[in-house]
């Protein structure tokens, strides 16, 4: 025998862990108070579909990292946290592309909530984020990290997409605890604008073309220059940081573009590096493998000619230019093996980290696809790390084996 049961009777309903399973149906009616009895029309009917479990994250802890006594002594003020995470955009967040997944799990209004609770659920100082959707951002980001007590600046890509409704793009958002940090300043890097630069400076008219062809990609970084807010200071001068957040290029085909990309960048941190003595984060989705040419850039501040082969460099973009910079760049979990493993959890850490290049062995998960493409660097002469978030192992990433990323409990493929 089957019956209605009510559980409520507001203008607004969240299902709880009691209804998973059952579908619950929405039922309005007309009701006019001073004529209580005159019938005013059938009642009006929503059903959802079934009530599904909430997401089931695992638990990621902090791995605490011992520090040198005069680190040690360093108050709460002269510490932060700061997370890195591509968000997957709506855009590309289509079925053909992850057909492993239920529909119901790449919906947006499914993932961004579940996306703002893995999100929170760290609660970092500094949020660096990739493939935020430009309205979402506006219509959803923004608002709920505001609501949370944080501050948001936003960088588009450089051409948007119509997606049936509206023109839309992905971009980067940078994010900060507004009573933690001030905004001093923020740079907006447009690789299209260095590239048509770069082109400008070229006589030959096919060469001019191919150059613009091969480079014009749209994708762009985000740098902020923020003020730590100390409640103990007396005055006098505040420390500063500068935050650089960027999403490179994805092709596989194009690592030229790639390490130009990653080249324009750091030539710029450079130059903010010797306009004030400042530490530097560096984060976000390079779409670089370990050991390849652009992380090479990144974290031994060189490029081996070894690795500049003529067939990565089709155009002879980067033959003569010096693939090098100053600034002294270290990834953050590369810190793990600079460590005797006397915890567990160290040593359990230690074993989700590749010894040769000294990165995580993946932040990215697909189908035909496991490896590291994300990254969090910092200048070693001015920050240290005092902890990592735990690397999961993949198959805390997976409900059975073969499967990938996104899925019901993490909202990203990476």
């Amino acid at each position: 025998m089957l019956a209605d049961i009510q559980v409520a009777r507001t203008h607004k309903y969240t299902p709880t862990q009691d209804d998973v399973g059952f579908v619950l149906k929405y039922e309005c009616s007309i009701f006019d108070p001073n004529h209580p009895y005159i019938d005013l029309g059938r009642p009006m009917l929503a059903f959802t579909s079934r009530v599904r479990p909430a997401p089931n994250l695992p638990v990621r802890n902090l791995v605490r990292l011992p520090l040198s006594p005069g680190l040690a002594k360093a108050g709460p003020n002269n510490r932060f946290t700061v997370l890195s995470y591509n968000m997957l955009a709506d855009l590309y967040a289509k079925s053909d592309s992850y057909n492993h997944c239920p529909a119901w799990t790449m919906a947006w209004h499914y993932r961004k909530c579940n996306l703002l609770k893995e999100l929170l659920t760290h609660k970092p100082d500094i949020m660096c984020l990739q493939e935020v959707q430009s309205d979402h951002f506006t219509e959803y980001v923004h608002p709920e990290l505001t609501k949370a007590g944080y501050m948001g600046i936003y960088k588009k890509k450089t051409t948007e997409i119509f997606t049936g409704s509206q023109y839309t793009i992905d971009g980067c958002a940078t994010f900060f605890r507004h009573e933690r940090f001030h905004l001093v300043k923020k740079y907006e890097v447009e690789f299209n604008k260095a590239a048509i630069s770069l082109a400008d400076q070229m006589t030959n008219l096919q060469q001019k073309k191919a150059t613009m062809n091969r480079l014009l990609k749209d994708n762009v970084a985000l740098i902020a220059v923020l003020e730590m807010i100390d409640p103990d200071s007396r005055g006098g001068s505040k420390q500063l940081i500068c935050v650089a957040n960027t999403h490179i290029h994805a092709n596989p085909e194009l690592n030229d573009v790639k390490l130009w990309q990653v080249h324009t960048l750091l030539k710029g941190l450079e130059k903010i590096a010797n306009s004030a003595d400042i530490p530097m984060l560096v984060a976000g989705d390079f779409n670089s493998l370990p050991g390849s040419a652009a992380h090479s850039l990144l974290v031994k501040g060189r490029v081996e000619p070894s690795q500049l082969e003529a067939s990565s460099d089709p155009l002879g973009l980067l033959r003569d230019t010096k693939l090098q910079h100053s600034l002294p760049l270290a990834s953050a979990y590369a810190a793990l093996l600079d460590y005797p493993p006397i915890t567990e959890q160290l040593k359990r850490q230690r074993a989700r980290v590749d010894p040769t290049h000294r990165e995580p062995l993946f932040t990215n998960l697909s189908r035909h696809f496991k490896a590291t493409l994300d990254y969090v660097l910092y200048t070693r002469d001015s920050l240290a790390p005092a902890g990592l978030l735990e690397l999961p192992a993949d198959t805390e990433c997976v409900n059975k084996p073969g499967d990938s990323l996104p899925n019901a409990n993490w909202s990203s493929d990476h």
